[in-house]
């Protein structure tokens, strides 16, 4: 299994887990991480979309395989999201809102923790 296998599966176990537990906050956390890695593993249409055709259910054609992200391209999505929720707890705090701020800094601690064992399996 690959790195983002790896990473991914351990995600999906995290999530069911958060969520038998009803640890929302860590729900929340974790669905970003896996829309984001989704996301990061979009193919880029170009002009595909500017002209529409219907086709049959299940019509192989508009098939395309996804992006494979490497371990350099996990860690780089890890450190952004782990960075913009502490951007975003300093602005919260700034503006006064610590409680905010606080739940924005645990969330960029979770996100640290799969970066920390992404890292380590990398070694």
């Amino acid at each position: 299994m690959n790195d983002l296998q790896e990473l991914t599966a351990r995600l999906r176990v995290d999530l069911k887990a958060a969520m038998r537990g009803r640890c929302l906050a860590e729900v929340k956390v974790l669905r970003g991480l896996i829309a984001a890695i989704d996301d990061a593993q979009a193919v880029p249409v170009g002009s595909l979309h500017e002209t529409y055709v219907v086709r049959a259910f299940g019509d192989p054609s508009v098939e395309v395989p996804r992006r494979d992200l490497g371990a350099e391209d996990l860690r780089r999505l890890l450190e952004s999201e782990s960075t913009a929720y502490l951007a975003a707890a300093e602005e919260y705090r700034a503006a006064g809102h610590h409680d905010r701020a606080v739940e924005l800094t645990a969330a960029a601690e979770i996100v640290g923790g799969y970066l920390d064992g992404l890292v380590a399996a990398g070694e």
